[in-house]
C-alpha cells in the first residue's frame, strides 16, 4: 500500500506539471498573436499622410493663406462623389477645368477662397451640402537667378510658403567664390510696367552688421557678384 500511495503521488505530480506547461504555452501563444495583431495595427495606422481630408492622402501641406498660381497643380477631392475627383494644372490664364462645373478661375486666390468657391459652385446647381478638399500637389516653381563669382552659378528656387532672402541665395550657390566681391553685389529687378530696377548691395555688411537688414528677393531677380579688384 505505501508503494501505490507514492506511485499515485508522483502519478498526480507529473499530471499537474504538464497541465501547467500547457497552461504557460498556451498564454505564450496568445500573448505573440496580440502583440503581432497589435504591432500590424499600429504599423497601418501609423503611416503619416496629408492631413487635408481627402481621401487620396496625396498632396502638401500648406497655409489656408497660400495663393495660388499658374501651374500650381491641384486635387480636387468630392466627398463620397468620386467620379468628381479631378487632379489638374492650373492654366496660365489661371483657371481649372472641373467636372460639372466647368472652368473656374483660381488663380490669385488663396486656398480657402479656392476651396470655397468650389463648393458654392457644386452646392448651387448639383450638389447638396458637398464637402470639398484642395489639396495642392505641386507648386509652379519661383525662381532667382544666382551669376558671377559664386561657387556653383544658377538657378535657387523660392520656397513656397516663404520669402527668400539674399543670405539664403547665396547659401543655395555654396557662396562666393574666393575672388569675388562681396561688398558689390548687384540685384536686378524687373517691377513690370516700371522696367527693370539694379541695386548695388553690400553682402559683407550684411553678414557681418546686425543693424543692417537681409534683403527679401522677388521671383525673377537676378544677382551678379562681380570679381574683385586686384
Amino acid at each position: 500500500m505505501p508503494l501505490l500511495r507514492g506511485i499515485f503521488f508522483d502519478l498526480m505530480k507529473l499530471i499537474t506539471s504538464l497541465l501547467l506547461a500547457s497552461c504557460l504555452c498556451c498564454t505564450s501563444i496568445i500573448l505573440a498573436q496580440e502583440q503581432a495583431s497589435g504591432g500590424a495595427s499600429n504599423a497601418s495606422s501609423g503611416a503619416v499622410g496629408y492631413s487635408g481630408g481627402g481621401s487620396s492622402g496625396v498632396g502638401i501641406i500648406v497655409g489656408d493663406n497660400y495663393v495660388l498660381k499658374p501651374s500650381d497643380v491641384i486635387q480636387v477631392e468630392v466627398y463620397q462623389e468620386v467620379d468628381l475627383d479631378k487632379s489638374v494644372r492650373i492654366e496660365g490664364d489661371g483657371t481649372v477645368a472641373l467636372a460639372l462645373i466647368g472652368k473656374v478661375k483660381l488663380a490669385g486666390m488663396a486656398v480657402a477662397e479656392a476651396q470655397s468657391l468650389i463648393t458654392d459652385l457644386y452646392n448651387r446647381d448639383y450638389l447638396v451640402d458637398p464637402q470639398i478638399s484642395l489639396l495642392v500637389v505641386s507648386f509652379a516653381p519661383r525662381v532667382i537667378r544666382v551669376l558671377g563669382s559664386v561657387n556653383s552659378p544658377g538657378v535657387v528656387e523660392i520656397p513656397p510658403d516663404r520669402d527668400l532672402t539674399l543670405t539664403e541665395a547665396i547659401a543655395g550657390v555654396n557662396g562666393i567664390s574666393r575672388l569675388g566681391n562681396p561688398k558689390s553685389l548687384k540685384i536686378k529687378r524687373v517691377n513690370g510696367d516700371q522696367g527693370a530696377l539694379q541695386m548695388q548691395v553690400n553682402f559683407s555688411k550684411i553678414v557681418t552688421d546686425p543693424d543692417v537688414d537681409d534683403v527679401v528677393l522677388q521671383e525673377g531677380d537676378t544677382i551678379w557678384v562681380p570679381e574683385r579688384i586686384i
